[in-house]
């Protein structure tokens, strides 16, 4: 792609505009740029404004100001794109991952409606949440994830796969709820071996994730007592079940070892157990910390734009005393040539 500025100069100034922290003002301009496009540089103009607007800071604002006042329509962009090569769909599809990855709740909404428009629509859409499926927005909608899997009974295979990776990267921080949808979908259909085999290719994928979820975080005193003894106990049968099967004689000493590895297991257990809570606390610190970052984000577009409010008063009031003066002025010196008149008369 040339650079931007020399198929569209517009698009610099509007980046000028958003250095300045003038966010409306840019919205404005890049609406009134992409109202004036034809219908064969649409696309293009589109296309030139995301990877643009994308890289000045406050940038992410404006395209999320764009995307909720309807200036970039969503399902008209997918509807434009679906009758791209898949490569050039792709490649318009990745510049929205930005927005998909760190503003999912913008594009979420649009997932029924899309969900069941063309084959290339639908595959637009997957790569779109599965880029939201890999940021910060968790997908625990059980309605969305529904129509999700039920896009893996599709002719196309394109379709299929694109919603099989989107199930399976909900999985990782949903596993509970993928398990219980898919479950479901299971014994409700009489589809095809080949259907069962999808949705059980996606169980297996999510299976030992699934195993760690159900792990409560916090567990009182007397649950871990529990849990250890269960444990043993059951490391103690599967050792009598050994000796059993292997005959090995119970000498003392044999048995001293035997305990040993009970306790050295025990001890994995646990150092596996304390790594997945330490895991799990990172993940809500990180959470924590992106939910106050986006709050800042959000105080600081507020105050940007009382500033902006405050300035237009300030010049309002300006030029209504500059309008004061002026009249002033006249009525001085409409009273002068009255005056004067009056002499003369």
């Amino acid at each position: 792609m040339a650079k931007l500025e020399n198929n569209f100069p517009e698009i610099e100034k509007i980046n000028d505009i958003i250095k300045e922290g003038k966010i409306d003002e840019a919205v404005k301009k890049i609406s009134a740029f992409l109202n004036s496009a034809t219908e064969e540089n649409y696309n293009e103009r589109l296309e030139n404004v995301i990877e643009a607007v994308s890289t000045v800071r406050d940038g992410k604002i404006v395209i999320r100001f764009l995307i909720e006042s309807k200036i970039i329509d969503i399902p008209a962009l997918l509807q434009n794109i679906s009758k791209k090569d898949s490569v050039s769909r792709y490649s318009f599809l990745y510049l929205l991952k930005n927005i998909c990855e760190n503003e999912g709740d913008l594009i979420l909404p649009y997932g029924e409606v899309l969900l069941n428009k063309d084959p290339n629509i639908r595959e637009a859409f997957l790569q779109l949440l599965l880029f939201v499926a890999e940021g910060k927005k968790k997908i625990n909608d059980e309605s969305l994830i529904k129509i999700i899997a039920s896009n893996l009974k599709d002719e196309k295979e394109f379709v299929v796969e694109k919603a099989s990776q989107v199930l399976k990267v909900i999985g990782k921080s949903s596993p509970l709820i993928i398990n219980k949808i898919l479950t479901e979908l299971v014994k409700e259909s009489t589809e095809i071996e080949t259907f069962k085999n999808r949705i059980d290719n996606i169980l297996k994928s999510i299976v030992s994730i699934e195993k760690i979820v159900e792990e409560p975080i916090v567990e009182t005193k007397k649950e871990i007592i529990e849990k250890e003894k269960k444990v043993g106990e059951e490391i103690k049968i599967e050792l009598k079940e050994k000796i059993s099967e292997e005959k090995v004689p119970t000498t003392p000493k044999y048995l001293e070892k035997a305990a040993e590895k009970i306790i050295d297991k025990e001890i994995e257990l646990k150092k596996k157990d304390l790594e997945i809570k330490k895991k799990t606390l990172e993940i809500e610190e990180k959470e924590k910390q992106f939910e106050e970052e986006t709050i800042k984000e959000r105080e600081k577009t507020l105050k940007m734009k009382q500033e902006l409010l405050e300035k237009e008063k300030e010049l309002s009031n300006v030029e209504l005393e500059l309008k004061k003066k002026e009249i002033d002025e006249k009525e001085k010196e409409l009273l002068k040539k009255g005056s004067k008149l009056k002499e003369k008369k």
